[in-house]
């Protein structure tokens, strides 16, 4: 089994800490190009398949900071 860290993150449905992947993230790479990968134990059903949340910075032009959150589930 691959070793996993937890972090001070947490997940947005279940508020539980989240599972860092450092395989799957590049957290050296220049702020745009950057992902971070997490995993939430408490909402994987299969942990074949674990439920996954990924976080990408863009930057952008305007001074305003802009958020931007796009959730991807299956309807049961």
């Amino acid at each position: 089994m691959v070793r996993r860290k937890r972090v001070n993150r947490y997940c947005i449905d279940c508020g539980a800490r989240l599972v860092y992947y450092p395989r799957l993230s590049n957290p050296k790479a220049p702020n745009e190009h950057r992902v971070l990968v997490y995993a939430c134990p408490d909402c994987t059903e299969d942990f074949e398949k674990p439920k996954m949340l990924s976080i990408r910075r863009n930057q952008e032009e305007d001074p305003l900071e802009a958020v931007e959150v796009a959730i991807t589930q299956l309807k049961k």
